[in-house]
């Protein structure tokens, strides 16, 4: 095959010839081009771009870089940084989690207060080195965007009337933070105008060219109720090969991402085999309980279906090692907030069905126990990370445009959907917390 099979995600991409995306004109003639893009961009009756990235005016034919460097944010002998785009999306994902799930800027603290300052006398200069390209990789107006209402929530919130000497020591920092973060906000705007106010557009596009979404294609004739996303059949791939590509916390939007990738053969949720015998395991819905005896650690997964749904091809897998990906709509502590993530290794220990004769419904009990010597499940707990994230977003929103394209009524009955789901896991962790804390 002439890709890559694992996950094409921003590390492991292909070195690209540089790029440097032409600025809108701002005045003259090119000020009346200008009106017509953003008018067009404001319209409710204009669709901005197409689902393979061909619309106008975001698409591009040469895609943006991006190329990994092994050099570390640093300065130049000049005294101007030598900005990394792998370093700063690293710095950016570890900020923004801080931000949202911690309530802290710990421990990025010093490195994120060094890369603004720097960031920001970086725009005196008449050619500045820190460019679109690298902004919009490393989703660096999403930063600054929640570094701000960071601040905002942080000197707004309850613990203003506590006399705590550490919450005004914090404060004063973020203070800081947010006033370089506001100037640097302002300072891209008005370089990059209109390419800056449409940055996710220009993301949108590269999701559909060169990342994600590349290769897969949305299709309304699919029944699959778990979606209608679909990609070129892919040929099997050797166990040696599977192992040496794939680690545990590759992340995809979607079960027909992961096809192309190649960990699966089929974007429906059944167990699916390689060339060479190893097997895939999608647990997209159902639930999983955690279990302990003698010590060890093990989760049964629990499924209702009919006969096909049980999954009968594992009962020949009992005692070896799968492959096992879960879903974001599984009932599980380990399921991830969005799309599908690859867990790593596990064996399984027993395999069971049981058929209720009332219902006609049959209960599949999966035991399964997770190889040891791999990346902790406390890790793939922070995947997806906050970049990934707004490529989820901006997946939900292609989605939710090509379900418009159909009709009101199946978009409506879409959308309804989609919120119910999320209530409905909202409320199951709820309620697991809430159990947890008596235990």
């Amino acid at each position: 095959m002439t890709r890559s099979r694992a996950e094409i995600d921003r590390s492991l991409s292909p070195d690209r010839p540089p790029y440097n995306r032409p600025m809108m004109p701002t005045h003259g003639h090119g000020s009346e081009d200008r009106d017509m893009i953003v008018n067009q961009l404001l319209s409710p009756n204009i669709r901005h771009f197409s689902l393979d990235g061909t619309g106008l005016p975001f698409a591009r034919r040469t895609p943006s870089p991006r190329t990994a460097s092994n050099e570390s944010l640093s300065s130049e002998a000049g005294g101007r940084p030598k900005w990394d785009k792998n370093t700063l999306l690293d710095l950016s994902d570890r900020a923004r989690h801080s931000m949202k799930h911690e309530k802290s800027l710990e421990p990025e603290n010093t490195n994120l207060k060094n890369f603004l300052e720097d960031a920001f006398k970086d725009e005196m200069y008449a050619d500045p080195a820190l460019d679109f390209a690298c902004i919009e990789y490393a989703h660096l107006d999403k930063l600054i965007q929640e570094v701000i209402e960071f601040a905002r929530l942080l000197k707004d919130s309850n613990y203003a009337t506590v006399l705590h000497l550490g919450y005004w020591v914090m404060v004063a920092q973020v203070d800081k933070l947010q006033d370089l973060a506001s100037k640097l906000q302002n300072a891209w705007r008005q370089r990059f105008l209109e390419q800056y106010l449409f940055i996710d557009n220009y993301r949108t596009s590269d999701l559909v060219e060169v990342g994600r979404l590349s290769e897969v294609s949305f299709n309304n004739d699919l029944t699959y109720e778990l979606g209608k996303w679909q990609t070129k059949e892919t040929n099997p791939i050797s166990e040696l090969e599977g192992r040496l590509q794939f680690e545990a916390g590759h992340w995809w939007l979607n079960l027909a991402c992961a096809q192309r990738d190649g960990i699966a053969t089929s974007s429906v949720e059944k167990p699916t085999s390689g060339r060479y015998g190893i097997t895939t395991l999608p647990l997209l819905t159902g639930r999983e309980e955690v279990i302990c005896e003698n010590g060890v650690e093990f989760t049964k997964y629990i499924r209702y279906g009919r006969s096909y749904d049980m999954h009968i091809p594992l009962i020949s897998q009992v005692g070896k090692q799968i492959r096992v990906l879960r879903g974001y709509r599984l009932r599980s502590i380990y399921a991830p907030e969005a799309g599908i993530r690859y867990e790593g290794q596990y064996t399984i220990r027993q395999y069971g069905t049981k058929l209720d004769i009332v219902s006609d419904t049959y209960r599949l009990e999966l035991k399964l126990q997770r190889v040891n010597e791999q990346r902790p499940l406390d890790e793939l707990k922070r995947i997806p990370k906050p970049s990934q994230f707004d490529d989820w977003a901006l997946y939900e929103k292609l989605e939710g445009n090509e379900m418009k394209r159909i009709g009101n009524a199946k978009y409506m009955e879409w959308n309804i959907q989609r919120e119910e789901d999320m209530l409905d896991r909202e409320s199951w962790k709820g309620d697991r917390e809430f159990r947890a804390s008596f235990s």
